[in-house]
């Protein structure tokens, strides 16, 4: 079934945040992930804790590493520690989440320090620590089987933090360049909120196979499964030092009746210069759009007498921001008027049955009295006659089990 999760940043996000939040949410994945530490090698180097912990009377989980005694010096050049990740065992989608998870903390430091990516020189980010955060992040991601996220505005924190480049501002360059795209807010605290390797994690989870960036801020309504806490290391005075994991699943039927309960967004807004032709075509982009269920319009009389076009889309929530920009593009309307509504659904799925004219596309649906479908009414057209399209679906139907 599949699963979202929603990120709390209240005191911010750092590597060992992450990785404590993840274990409290999903402890029985502890032994896999200390196995994947194992291959990668670096249980030479150090020791890892799971320790039970509060923060402002909070409980909450704390990641914590030791250097064990004389530990190897790693390179801090890119290129060698990526090469080190690519020649060890770990399973390969969790091999390619940790050099991912690299890979974008050497983009953002190329940029910051104007050179090329396979120039770039780690120094925090080579020690063991930061190496066992970005190993066991990835691990955690990839066996928690988690689908979406989410995130809500990350605190940014004020004032100096001390690196090898010396007393650079908060949130340090890399860092706030890996932030672009997310919301933040002024938490008036000082000190740093978002390490650079919590905001490469934050960048892998939220990067799509083309590189855009998804929507981040959008949680998704379902039933609450597993909720994870994982504490900072230091104590802030006004809150919680904690990142908080919320991780929910769709809802479930209602009782025995097969309807299930979810929340969209409802988009409208009122049209009064443009022509039906072009908002027919307009609407069918809109239509187009990834997550839009629904688009259309009707008839009314606005300001000043006016025919108006009542424009209304339905789409999911975490889908808002690309269709809120296809309808800025695609129509003239200023603005627009959001609402969650909820919906009751049966549940359904999708199939293509075929008979002697060709396959065509059923949606078939649960109900009390049985399954029901209906074809595809695209895949029907090419069959001259109404009589003839009716008989068809007919036919196709009895091939839906009741």
């Amino acid at each position: 079934m599949p699963r979202h999760a929603h990120l709390d940043p209240v005191g911010g996000i750092a590597g060992d945040m992450f990785i404590a939040a993840m274990l409290d949410a999903y402890p029985e994945n502890q032994p896999a992930c200390w196995h994947d530490l194992q291959t990668a090698g670096l249980f030479e180097h150090v020791d890892v804790e799971l320790a039970h912990g509060k923060t402002q009377g909070l409980a909450a989980k704390k990641f914590q590493v030791s250097l064990r005694k004389n530990p190897a010096k790693r390179t801090g050049r890119y290129a060698d520690i990526r090469q080190w990740l690519s020649e060890s065992e770990l399973d390969f989608q969790i091999r390619q989440r940790a050099l991912s998870i690299l890979h974008l903390l050497a983009i953002a430091e190329a940029h910051v320090h104007g050179v090329a990516v396979e120039d770039v020189h780690f120094h925090e980010i080579a020690d063991w620590d930061s190496l066992v955060d970005v190993v066991a992040a990835a691990s955690l991601i990839e066996r928690s089987g988690i689908d979406a996220w989410s995130c809500a505005p990350l605190p940014l924190g004020s004032g100096l933090v001390q690196t090898e480049h010396g007393a650079l501002p908060v949130p340090a360059p890399a860092t706030l360049h890996l932030l672009t795209g997310f919301s933040v807010w002024d938490d008036g605290d000082a000190g740093e909120r978002v390490t650079p390797t919590g905001a490469a994690i934050l960048k892998h989870l939220f990067t799509q196979d083309d590189g855009s960036l998804m929507p981040v801020n959008q949680r998704k309504a379902g039933q609450v499964r597993t909720v994870g806490c994982g504490a900072g290391q230091r104590r802030l005075a006004t809150r919680p030092n904690l990142l908080r994991l919320v991780v929910t699943e769709p809802l479930q039927p209602l009782g025995s009746s097969g309807v299930i309960r979810d929340e969209i967004l409802e988009l409208s807004c009122d049209i009064d210069d443009m022509t039906p032709e072009e908002l027919a075509v307009s609407l069918e982009y809109v239509r187009a759009s990834e997550g839009v269920l629904d688009a259309g319009f009707r008839f009314g009389v606005g300001k000043k007498g006016r025919a108006v076009f009542h424009v209304v889309v339905l789409c999911l929530p975490t889908c808002e921001a690309s269709v809120v920009a296809c309808l800025f593009r695609e129509t003239t309307t200023l603005g627009m008027r959001v609402n969650t509504t909820g919906r009751r659904i049966l549940a359904r799925e999708s199939c293509t049955l075929s008979d002697a004219a060709g396959d065509a596309g059923v949606k078939v649906a649960d109900r009390l009295g049985g399954r029901t479908g209906k074809v595809e009414s695209d895949d029907l057209a090419a069959q001259p006659g109404l009589q003839a399209r009716r008989l068809r679906a007919q036919q196709l139907l009895a091939q839906v089990e009741t």
